[in-house]
């Protein structure tokens, strides 16, 4: 399964109840291993395999979160231990400006500068005062 930049996938099996299925889909978490975190959008998958019961189960990430997650190791294949949670609305910052594709970067740069400059012309206005 080829996936955009930005995605994760995990099987529906994961998530039993369908409409938490669809709250969650298209919501931001955070990819925790031991070597590395990622911050992705959630997408669920019938493809893929997932067992609630015991933990394991796949997962598909786009290739420069796969490396992240392994700390740009040699060999990345193989099993890894992964934590999956939702992400607060304090670390929104972050995932834009962390976020692989380039107009997701731009945007997020753009949008923090001009919360910068407007903060500045606010406090340049009270000095003026």
């Amino acid at each position: 399964m080829d996936m955009p930049r930005g995605w994760f996938a995990i099987s529906h099996l994961w998530m039993t109840n369908k409409r938490q299925r669809k709250l969650n889909h298209g919501k931001w978490f955070k990819i925790k291993s031991s070597k590395g975190q990622v911050y992705r959008i959630l997408r669920f998958s019938v493809d893929l395999a997932g067992d609630l019961n015991e933990g394991k189960g796949q997962i598909v990430v786009d290739w420069q979160g796969w490396l992240q997650l392994w700390d740009y190791a040699e060999d990345v294949s193989g099993e890894i231990d992964l934590t999956i949670s939702k992400i607060g609305w304090w670390q929104y910052p972050r995932v834009f400006i962390a976020h692989p594709d380039p107009t997701y970067r731009l945007a997020a740069e753009l949008r923090l500068l001009s919360v910068l400059l407007g903060i500045m012309s606010v406090i340049l206005a009270l000095l003026a005062i």
